[in-house]
């Protein structure tokens, strides 16, 4: 008998301390419903719940996205269904306009008709949105009504100011001069000021820095001819040469802009790479004025020179009071009025659905479904120009009419495979995030059953570790009956 050591009393302590440790650890997995709450329970099998938790609630919110794609879809179906009314309706119009027993004033009203739904057809094109998004003008860029062989993106720096403060005109003064016949029959001159309506694009900020040169690399403006369907457009690439891409009555000027030194240089290359600036051989002008580029159409609304002629007179061969309207226009992505760079036609659609919308339909980067969204616009459909007030033009609107339905036919196809296939990815997603939250299940919930057997086990050795503790303190009494 010792009196220092009282090992089995420190045994039963130890056993103690440990079913203590233990009962609490059962307690606290019974509280929280885990069995693993801290890494020290399972460290592997923390690192592979974590992973598993992931992935459910990233699958979830993807599921989730999938839903409003499919709103989207369905908003886009929607609106287009009202478009292909219109369409039908359209048709049903040129059909009764080409008939023979109409007169001129009834195709006129037939006409009126045809345009306020063309009207209509690109207000919906233009004002269908899902959460603020155009979703029926493709990547959101937009055609000038009144222009169906191009659409314009892109633009100007800012630091290019284009026309006026109010307008993109301004007045531009010309020298020309007036041959003529005088009274004596003898070959006259005289010049004349003449007012011309032009476009001003200033560059007089540009210094020929490789930040600027950047900045106007892809982008430019474009001009229409007043008088035809002509348009040239402008612009800027890399390199020093110029290229001229022509598309129908589109013709793209490429004009490279490396290394060019100040305002006058730029302008320079673009007078050179325009045909001498008279695109063409047409009536645009392109000329510079101490760092602008003036663009004008060369004739003007002035009226004919009033000169001392006399018997024998002959007109000369100026002719600039025919015609004098000119702009530059183009819609940005905001639809914004101002300069742009033009694509024919030809690759509009194609082009329209170069982007879309990106449906994240996975926890991972890549796991997208692309929605590569409809374009409505009575251009890209090629009815802009129907005319029902002949017979002929009634005729030609069937045949526009019945591409523009099929145009919208296969558009509508395209967003109901969308929706179908956004349907069976919502199926997908929601199945293996069941399977994925069942296996994280196992891993990481607590048995309850399982803890309760333990818990009550514990909780028998926590009592008898405490009846044992008192035994082994009992046994000195032993000890101080030696003493007396």
């Amino acid at each position: 008998m010792v009196i220092k050591h009282n090992l089995s009393a420190q045994n039963a302590d130890r056993m103690f301390v440990q079913t203590t440790k233990a009962k609490a650890k059962n307690m606290e997995k019974l509280a929280s419903g885990y069995k693993i709450n801290r890494a020290a329970d399972d460290a592997a099998g923390l690192y592979m719940s974590e992973k598993m938790r992931r992935q459910v609630r990233g699958l979830s919110q993807a599921s989730s996205n999938c839903q409003e794609g499919i709103s989207l879809v369905q908003i886009a179906d929607g609106a287009m269904e009202e478009v292909q009314d219109m369409l039908h309706r359209g048709n049903e119009l040129c059909v009764k306009a080409a008939n023979g027993t109409l007169t001129v004033e009834d195709r006129n009203y037939i006409h009126m008709e045809i345009r306020q739904l063309l009207q209509e057809i690109n207000n919906i094109g233009e004002r269908t949105t899902y959460n603020e998004i155009p979703i029926l003008q493709g990547t959101g860029f937009r055609f000038i009504e009144d222009d169906p062989s191009i659409i314009a993106v892109g633009g100007l720096p800012d630091w290019v100011p284009v026309g006026s403060k109010n307008n993109l005109r301004e007045e531009y003064i010309t020298q020309e001069t007036y041959k003529y016949t005088d009274v004596n029959g003898n070959p006259a001159t005289q010049v004349f000021d003449i007012t011309h309506e032009a476009a001003t694009i200033d560059f007089r900020q540009f210094h020929g820095s490789e930040s600027q040169i950047r900045e106007l690399i892809g982008n430019g403006f474009y001009s229409t001819c007043c008088t035809c369907t002509n348009h040239y457009s402008i612009k800027f690439t890399g390199g020093t040469s110029s290229k001229l891409e022509v598309s129908g009555n589109h013709f793209i000027y490429n004009i490279g802009i490396e290394g060019a030194k100040d305002a006058s240089e730029l302008i320079q290359r673009i007078i050179q790479g325009t045909d001498n600036g008279n695109p063409r051989g047409h009536f645009t002008k392109m000329v510079e004025d101490n760092g602008k580029l003036i663009v004008y159409d060369d004739r003007c609304n002035a009226p004919r020179p009033q000169l001392p002629v006399g018997n024998g007179a002959t007109v000369g061969s100026w002719d600039g009071w025919k015609n004098h309207q000119f702009w530059i226009r183009a819609h940005d992505v905001y639809g914004r009025f101002g300069p742009g760079v033009a694509y024919s036609i030809d690759d509009v659609q194609d082009f329209a659905r170069k982007q879309g919308v990106h449906i994240q339909a996975g926890c991972e980067p890549g796991q997208h479904i692309n929605i590569a969204l409809p374009f409505i616009s009575t251009p890209v459909m090629g009815i802009s120009q129907v005319d029902a007030r002949t017979q002929d033009g009634a005729s030609a609107g069937i045949i526009a009419f019945k591409k523009a339905i099929e145009y919208v036919s296969d558009e509508r196809s395209r967003m109901g495979a969308y929706q179908n296939r956004l349907e069976h990815t919502i199926n997908n997603l929601d199945n293996v995030v069941e399977n994925t939250q069942a296996s994280e299940s196992r891993i990481r919930d607590a048995d309850i059953a399982k803890l309760m057997v333990e818990f009550v086990t514990k909780q028998v050795l926590s009592q008898t570790g405490q009846a044992m503790l008192v035994q082994s303190n009992q046994s000195r009494d032993g000890i101080l009956s030696l003493l007396q």
